[in-house]
């Protein structure tokens, strides 16, 4: 007889995760770079495969299948082809290419077949189709338009489609032409790191003059048929190659050589940002609007590497005609990990009955044992004290109002890259300094790097332009005039704000905190941003957690309800 488990899998390029499912609802799921400390760690998850099997006492033969977010198959042809392209200026980096796809293609379909118990399927889903597939699974529609946008999957780079129930694809973008890679070449060009450093183009965008560079974009790429798009592939090299994604064309458009990493940011970088967000949201809003005509659905699911850019996002319901909007809480490649398992599960099954998955508090938890164990291996260098669980939001709201940074740490880890109230950093958004002194002293990033707001979700139209929920901080809104002076810290240049809407029955604890606030005379409102350390991931355990606080200038770490301080030696 069928036991219902079914275990997804994505990685090789990054941000790898595993998922288990069960009769369609998501047991667990996490990142394998929670596991192993690597920052979008691309390896087989083979940790979060043994958590989630030794969390729930299964082996391999548990499992009615094993589902992989992508064909492996159909993106080895693409790599082989697109290679072939370079010509031979580069043959000898052109084998090395082949040899090493070819043997990580090997690498990952021998270890999904070992993977597998006696009557186990194995199951490749198509990578659109795993990010589809998770946005609307996890969506609370029935019926909605799907949009994944990202860098490649296979041949494809965009996908546009319906779900009524059945997902069905509408059109889609082929490779080279991608938005995510000109999102990502860009980054690249502006002395950031491809995959990871998208988020600080975003954040210089507002600095920059949009309109010094539009005709410059407009050289690289022409609108096609049906909002799609093609970009002028004279000026990039990532269809061929893996050490470059631009030539020295791009630098003669712009009259610019490209940033180096130690390079000063100058102005003419901050403009070629803002450029490049306009441009990205043009493209983008062609295809929304292609999809809105093509399924007149007023409910719109979003994925994919892509759905991270919350600048766009955030004015999607204005400038659209979509009522509705859902972005699940890891729209990378991560979550499709869930998004393969979910569309197996529905699609063989042939279920319309939808489980409820809204949800992303899906890690590792830990009980107040394993804290009590983590403390008193650091009892040289903090002392706590152990609080009643109401007591808690109190004591953090006066910290926060006297201007503390407080770590907090409690259930299960938020699964996808945004700290979520499980794995947190908190301070106060109206100190004019903490801004600065995150960036500079806790977090060591850039000094314009914006931090993000939780906000109690019925008041939050009170004080931004934006009257939806948005659960997993990934739309940027706009502050409200009268309170952008008072809210300093979480209000940006452009006086924009990445916010994080909570209501009691997502997060009760940091609801309380925000209720604390509030009877404090002050705003229900904190900063929020990821419990971590430049260049560290998210903190996992306990441990994780008290090694990061005694390692930064931190005032006060929660640890559910200890309440931790440091020794001063």
């Amino acid at each position: 007889m069928a036991s219902g488990y079914i275990l997804g899998i994505s990685c090789g390029y990054h941000d790898s995760a595993a998922s288990l499912i069960k009769d369609g609802k998501v047991l667990g799921a996490c990142e394998e770079e929670r596991f192993t400390g690597i920052k979008h760690d691309s390896s087989f998850p083979i940790n979060t495969i043994n958590w989630l099997f030794e969390e729930n006492s299964l082996t391999p033969d548990s499992l009615d299948a094993i589902c992989f977010y992508e064909n492996p198959k159909l993106k080895l042809d693409r790599i082989t082809k697109s290679t072939e392209k370079g010509g031979w200026r580069n043959f000898f980096s052109k084998i090395k290419i082949l040899s090493r796809n070819k043997e990580a293609y090997r690498d990952t379909t021998e270890k999904l077949e070992r993977l597998r118990g006696k009557k186990t399927k194995l199951y490749y889903c198509d990578h659109h189709l795993s990010h589809l597939a998770y946005a609307y699974y996890t969506s609370p529609f029935k019926t909605s338009a799907l949009l994944s946008v990202d860098g490649v999957g296979e041949w494809e780079t965009t996908t546009i489609a319906i779900a009524d129930p059945e997902i069905k694809k509408i059109a889609s973008v082929k490779f080279p032409h991608s938005l995510g890679m000109l999102y990502s070449s860009f980054t690249a060009f502006l002395g950031f790191k491809p995959n990871e450093g998208e988020y600080k183009v975003m954040g210089l965008a507002p600095y920059g003059n949009a309109s010094k560079h539009i005709h410059k974009f407009k050289e690289l790429y022409t609108e096609t048929k049906n909002g799609g798009f093609e970009l002028n592939m004279d000026y990039f090299t990532y269809e061929y190659s893996t050490n470059s994604m631009f030539n020295q064309k791009l630098s003669k458009l712009f009259e610019l050589p490209n940033r180096l990493p130690e390079d000063k940011i100058e102005q003419a970088h901050k403009d070629i940002a803002a450029s490049l967000q306009q441009i990205y949201e043009y493209l983008f809003f062609r295809l929304l609007t292609t999809l809105y005509n093509r399924t007149k659905s007023e409910n719109l699911c979003l994925s994919g590497g892509c759905a991270y850019n919350g600048t766009a996002n955030g004015k999607i319901l204005k400038r659209t005609k979509f009522k509705k909007l859902y972005i699940p809480p890891a729209p990378s490649d991560a979550g499709s990990s869930i998004g393969c398992a979910l569309h197996y599960y529905y699609s063989k099954n042939k279920i319309t009955d939808r489980v409820d998955n809204i949800n992303p508090y899906l890690g590792p938890g830990y009980t107040n044992s394993d804290i009590s164990l983590a403390l008193n291996k650091y009892k040289k260098d903090v002392w706590y004290s152990k609080k009643l669980y109401e007591q808690i939001s109190d004591i953090v709201a006066n910290e926060i109002i006297d201007g503390n940074v407080i770590g907090w740490f409690e259930g299960k880890i938020e699964f996808g890259a945004r700290a979520l109230g499980n794995r947190s950093i908190l301070a106060n958004p109206r100190d004019p300094q903490m801004k600065s002194r995150l960036n500079r002293v806790i977090k060591k990033r850039e000094g314009f790097r914006p931090f993000a707001p939780i906000v109690k979700e019925e008041v939050a139209s009170h004080y931004f332009e934006y009257n939806h929920t948005v659960p997993y901080m990934n739309q940027v809104v706009k502050v409200k005039e009268k309170y952008k002076e008072e809210l300093p810290s979480i209000t940006h240049v452009d006086n924009s704000a990445r916010i994080q809407t909570l209501n009691k029955g997502q997060q009760k604890h940091i609801y309380e905190l925000l209720n604390s606030l509030e009877r404090l005379n002050t705003y229900p409102i904190v900063i929020n941003t990821s419990f971590n350390l430049k260049d560290q991931t998210i903190v996992l355990t306990p441990e994780d957690a008290i090694k990061t606080f005694i390692n930064c200038e931190m005032d006060t770490l929660i640890l559910h309800n200890y309440v931790i301080k440091k020794k001063i030696i």
